[in-house]
């Protein structure tokens, strides 16, 4: 078959056009200081590694916003990230880039999700051999309980962080609710707190990087691939869906081995949120000082 002059430059761009399907940018500027703005963070490995933390135009969706920040190359019609920032999907190292609106996981791609003024919405590249499904994360608190583009509505919490909630502009209840902050001993909450039974009874179908197992604070190692005990450790603060899935309700416990050790790691989380921030979850000694995060080597 002969190609004319016209069907080569036809060809030619049929064939860039498909090398460049799910490769695309969108350059957009940072909205201007007191604009609204909602901000994308990108780490690698739970949190450790900061790959990029910019401010970006909100009422689009994430993967818009994402392509204006970034360049990404895409799979599934678009939907799902297959590389950005020097990190790919790799099926058989088992590594994948997940992503979290406020703290809670999304449940469908970057596509169908659109963020508000004030949202946070954190992209992890991760190794998911260990567990596959973290449903939320404390690591953007008080996000998703006080969340400043869209509050969840109102929060059940337990002292002290029910008044560095309020502070944050939550609603807090004393009645009932899907969205929950507890405070108390493993045995205590086991018995009050049905969706921390229900974590304590299956951790990794829970999606917890920490638990209390075998009367033990154990967290994901540095590596993300198993829970180990952590040295030290007295108390843990990990976050878990309340219902069948997080968009519906989450959980975040404050979870000692003693109710004093869970008290004391609630009011450092209370005097100084940043010890959370970036974190999956985090461990704590009896004192409330931060011992290991978890995926990490370190606090």
């Amino acid at each position: 078959m002969r190609i004319t002059g016209r069907g080569v430059a036809i060809l030619l761009a049929t064939l860039l056009a498909l090398a460049l399907a799910g490769c695309e940018r969108r350059s957009q500027d940072p909205p201007a200081a007191g604009a609204p703005a909602a901000r994308m963070l990108a780490t690698a490995d739970l949190g450790r590694e900061v790959l990029m933390d910019v401010r970006v135009p909100p009422d689009q969706s994430v993967m818009r916003a994402l392509r204006g920040a970034t360049d990404v190359e895409t799979a599934h019609g678009g939907a799902f990230v297959s590389s950005m920032l020097g990190r790919r999907s790799d099926l058989a190292a088992r590594r994948d880039w997940f992503f979290y609106r406020n703290g809670v996981l999304a449940d469908v791609g970057a596509s169908g999700v659109r963020i508000a003024d004030g949202d946070t919405v954190w992209w992890d590249h991760r190794f998911w051999g260990g567990m596959m499904d973290v449903w939320a994360v404390v690591g953007l608190w008080p996000r998703p309980f006080a969340a400043d583009g869209e509050p969840p509505g109102p929060v059940a919490a337990d002292p002290p962080l029910a008044t560095a909630l309020r502070a944050a502009g939550a609603e807090v209840t004393a009645g009932a609710a899907p969205w929950r902050v507890r405070v108390g001993a493993h045995a205590d909450l086991l018995r009050r707190e049905p969706a921390w039974r229900r974590a304590s009874a299956d951790p990794t179908g829970a999606g917890l990087t920490a638990a209390v197992e075998d009367g033990r604070i154990t967290a994901l190692d540095a590596e993300g691939r198993r829970r180990e005990p952590v040295a030290g450790a007295r108390a843990l603060v990990a976050a878990m869906p309340t219902g069948s899935v997080p968009a519906d309700g989450v959980l975040m416990a404050v979870v000692g081995l003693d109710a004093a050790a869970a008290r004391a790691a609630a009011e450092r989380i209370a005097r100084e949120p940043e010890v959370l921030a970036g974190r999956f979850a985090l461990t704590f000694d009896g004192a409330g000082e931060p011992v290991r995060a978890a995926g990490r080597e370190g606090p």
